[in-house]
């Protein structure tokens, strides 16, 4: 760091123009101003010269030459003296005088040479000129005090009075004291004495003295106190400590200061369980003034500490400032690590070190050489990166979430009642089985109605459920698809059931789709019982049926097993009351209750969007009771209960358990398989479902943009360039329907060709569905529902394509077909035919001309053709002219002599065998992936 030049000079006790100029001699060169500044190294420089230049001597002569030097001086030149006029007649009484005066003289002399150090002799001589003359005048006026003239004047007189002095008798200057005139008395008046004008000579040479002004006193510079350097120290020997050796005895020996040391501990463990800074104190402190919190410290130090006695009491002692303890490092090999910890959301570097009692810097380093990633104190990880790092540190972490609406809502849910409030309920069966086996007609039969009529190509598509009472005992029956692309739908109806009835054909046995629904049904847990259907037909096996169900683990009752199997006829009604006696006997057995004085809580079968009603959700009670004017969430969506229906469409004012009903209020069509639960609060209902909007709206963002790209990322993204999008936009009646052709157009993978669905939605085609058709190149797909009259003008308007289906499977085929024909044909060789070459011909306008003859096959103009020389093909080339007898022609058949000439090779020779082919385009499937 610079340092200043006044700071420098306060510092050594000089003036700051004198040191400007020790820096310049020193070799410092600086500006002619105190706030110059220089650097430590040059400080260091000027300080050794000072100290070099200006060492103290040990005589006092030496100093005076060493401040002569320092202090600016003039030439003083010697004045002439005016001899006084004396009387011859008493000489005896002037020399008396004159050598009385030169004793007091040379007395003075010598004793202020004694007093006055040699800085003060140096400053009376510094003294100008005029003193001199008004020391002459004072003389004259003052003559009895001429004895006591200083003696600095003395000495400026110059050598000639000096010389007058040490004794040359006559020539010696009288004074107009030592004068007696004639008469014997002294004069009554003085004469005035001739002052000095001009200048005087001294000795031999005199020089013209000529008249100066009197200059300004010069100040002395101040004095200079040189730094001391220490001495060093010399190096004293190490004590030398007595070597004891510890014995038995002495070791048993208790020591001294062992009750002392015992108090001490006892002092410190209770200093240390008392807080120094709790809440009163802190609140003191910011409450009173700087004036007495000043006082009060002031009042603790004379208080003084405690200190116990020998005899263990406390005593007071009076000190000026209580000693600052010292902390003392705790050993980290005594430390014992936490095993388990508990940390809040969001977690945090710092939340987590906290928890689990290790540094962040150890968190933050297995971040890095684990993970790769450089976090700071502050930043927020994620749940599996802190259990990642939580097990590399051996400690169990667990998370404490703050407890929200979503988990309110589920303790609503799974809720146990009280043994006293439940009630026996209807069971609910779910029917499940393959397409085309009967599922539906069962049903109808069970409810004499005829929805198997109503169902497009005679299959179900949408689940359904429905209430039949038999023997004053009601059933809810579930009725599910049987189609391959429904499985979510069977899915969904084993997991809300309490039982299954699984419909087998008698003459048909276990197929694919049974074998998933037997699945369904273990993974479920619930009980099932088998109704072999179609048994009035002539072509059944009832053992081969029975044989495929031990196969699939289902083994029969009449076997030995537990499973119930009823032989029934939906479409004769065979057999439907032994069936549902065995249901209902199954029910008893597993004591199904609920309780219907509490909130209702149940599932969402399906739901779909109704001109006249609006959003329409097909929902099962599961517990409780639902009324008019409940607030229901399910799923996303909320709003009160407007109004209910049964499955014959019967308006109801409350649904109890296992009723099915349909329901509308909601603000859109919630999912299906959502759960739905009655809330007390609308405004509770609306935060659950934005939420949940909010959390799905997330997951499509992040499952379109995706998270951070890798370099197989980039290679895929250009890759893509190649890759051909069929876009749709499909629009259905119900969640389900759109459920179901998500998950068979997601079976569709080929590395050319993929479906891109750009919207989904419940509902018929409007107008911005046609928009966004337009704007992508998009086809529409309406699944059940048709297209508004707008859409459907403007549709035709911008050329966009809306097909409309009633069955499944048509939408799955159109789809498979449309993407193959995005795919790019795969290119085949035909051979055509083969000749030989017989003879070449060279033409300098075409080149080389190969005669050959059709061995097999025929020759045409537009083939390629491969030239094979020594069994092997060398290349293959079109042909630019094929001639016959000189004139051009299209194909040469077999047997027949040609004249070829091939583009771009003429190095045709005898011998050769030319192969002539052409590429075909064959359509590829899916399924080929070349």
């Amino acid at each position: 760091m610079k340092i200043r030049i006044f700071a420098l000079a306060k510092e050594l006790g000089m003036d700051s123009k004198v040191l400007i100029d020790e820096c310049n001699q020193a070799g410092v060169k600086l500006k002619n101003s105190a706030l110059a500044s220089i650097t430590p190294e040059e400080r260091d420089i000027v300080i050794e010269y000072l100290n070099k230049n200006k060492q103290p001597s040990d005589s006092p002569s030496a100093d005076v030459e060493d401040q002569a030097t320092l202090t600016p001086q003039r030439e003083q030149t010697k004045l002439r003296t005016i001899k006084a006029m004396t009387s011859r007649s008493q000489p005896s009484r002037s020399v008396s005088q004159k050598s009385v005066s030169k004793e007091k003289n040379t007395e003075e002399r010598s004793s202020q040479q004694e007093d006055k150090p040699s800085v003060e002799t140096h400053e009376t001589e510094e003294e100008p000129e005029t003193a001199v003359v008004e020391g002459a005048s004072s003389e004259l006026d003052q003559p009895e005090d001429a004895q006591a003239r200083p003696d600095s004047i003395q000495r400026m007189a110059g050598g000639r009075s000096s010389k007058e002095d040490n004794g040359e008798g006559d020539d010696q200057a009288l004074s107009r004291d030592d004068y007696v005139p004639a008469g014997g008395a002294a004069p009554s008046s003085t004469i005035r004495e001739m002052k000095p004008r001009g200048s005087t000579r001294s000795g031999k040479q005199q020089s013209k003295a000529k008249s100066k002004s009197a200059l300004p006193t010069v100040a002395a510079p101040p004095a200079y106190k040189q730094p001391v350097i220490p001495k060093a120290k010399k190096k004293e020997e190490k004590a030398q400590k007595p070597e004891v050796r510890l014995t038995a005895d002495i070791l048993e020996q208790k020591s001294p200061l062992a009750a002392h040391l015992a108090q001490h501990t006892e002092q410190k463990k209770r200093d240390k369980d008392r807080d120094p800074q709790d809440e009163d104190s802190k609140q003191r402190r910011g409450s009173i003034s700087l004036v007495e919190a000043r006082k009060q410290r002031r009042e603790q130090r004379k208080e003084g500490r405690r200190v116990f006695a020998p005899d263990g009491t406390e005593q007071q002692e009076t000190v000026g400032r209580r000693p600052r303890r010292t902390k003392r490092k705790q050993d980290s090999s005594n430390i014992v690590h936490k095993t388990e910890a508990e940390v809040e959301l969001p977690i945090t570097v710092r939340s987590l070190s906290e928890a689990m009692g290790r540094p962040a810097k150890a968190i933050m380093s297995i971040m890095f050489k684990e993970f790769g990633e450089m976090v700071t104190i502050n930043q927020i990880i994620e749940e599996e990166t802190a259990l990642a790092v939580a097990l590399e540190l051996g400690v169990d972490l667990t998370f404490k979430r703050q407890k929200g609406i979503e988990e309110t809502v589920n303790e609503i849910i799974e809720q146990e009642d009280a043994s006293e409030d439940l009630i026996t309920r209807p069971p609910i069966i779910t029917v499940l089985g393959h397409v085309d086996h009967g599922k539906t007609t069962l049903v109808d039969s069970l409810r004499n109605s005829k929805v198997v009529e109503g169902e497009a190509g005679g299959i179900t598509q949408h689940i359904a459920a429905y209430q039949v009472e038999h023997n004053n005992h009601k059933l809810t029956f579930v009725d599910t698809p049987g189609h391959a692309a429904f499985s979510e739908m069977r899915s969904r109806g084993a997991n809300v059931t309490d039982m299954v009835v699984l419909v087998v054909a008698a003459d048909d046995g276990v197929m694919p789709q049974t074998a998933e629904s037997i699945s369904h049904v273990k993974a479920s847990g619930v009980p099932m019982v088998v109704a072999m259907n179609k048994i009035d037909l002539p072509e059944i096996n009832e053992q081969k049926v029975l044989t495929d169900l031990a196969a699939q683990d289902v083994l029969p009752s009449e076997w030995g097993g537990e499973t119930e199997v009823v032989r029934v006829s939906a479409l004769n009604g065979t057999g439907l009351d032994n069936l549902l006696e065995t249901l209902l006997l199954t029910a008893e057995l597993h004591e199904l209750k609920a309780n219907p004085n509490r909130p209702a809580v149940g599932v969402c079968l399906e739901g779909f969007r109704d001109e006249g009603r609006g959003s329409v959700a097909w929902l099962i009670v599961q517990k409780g009771t639902l009324r008019i004017g409940d607030a229901v969430v399910c799923g996303k969506s909320y709003g009160y209960i407007r109004a209910m229906y049964d499955d014959r469409d019967q308006q109801l004012e409350e649904a109890p358990p296992s009723l099915p009903v349909k329901v509308t209020g909601l603000d859109s069509v919630p999912g299906a398989g959502d759960h739905f639960a009655v809330l007390s609060d609308i405004e509770q209902a609306r935060e659950l479902a934005e939420e949940r909007r909010h959390e799905g709206r997330t997951d499509t963002l992040a499952r379109h943009s995706g998270g951070p790209r890798t370099l197989d990322d980039i290679m895929g993204s250009v890759r893509e360039g190649e890759i051909e999008d069929l876009s749709l936009i499909i629009k259905a009646d119900t969640p389900g329907s759109l459920e179901a052709i998500r998950s068979e157009i997601s079976k569709f993978e080929h590395p050319e060709v993929r479906v891109k669905i750009l919207h989904e939605g419940v509902g018929g085609v409007n107008e911005s569905d046609v928009y966004l058709a337009t704007a992508s190149d998009a086809i529409i797909i309406a699944f059940h529902v048709v297209a508004e009259d707008r859409a459907k003008n403007l549709a035709v308007q911008e050329g966009v394509e809306i097909r409309r289906y009633s069955i499944i499977y048509e939408v799955v085929d159109d789809i498979r077909q449309s993407l193959e024909g995005l795919l790019r044909p795969e290119l085949v060789q035909e051979q055509t035919g083969r000749a030989l070459v017989l003879q070449t011909f060279s033409i300098s306008r075409f080149g080389k001309i190969a005669g050959c003859r059709v061995l097999n096959g025929t020759i045409n103009r537009n083939d390629r053709v491969h030239v094979i020389r020594d069994q092997k093909i060398l290349n293959q080339y079109p042909i630019a002219s094929l001639k016959r007898e000189k004139d051009d022609t299209k194909e040469v058949r077999e047997g027949m002599e040609c004249g070829i000439l091939l583009a771009g090779f003429n190095d045709i020779k005898e011998g050769d065998l030319l192969e002539a082919f052409r590429i075909n385009e064959v359509k590829r499937t899916l399924d080929s992936t070349s």
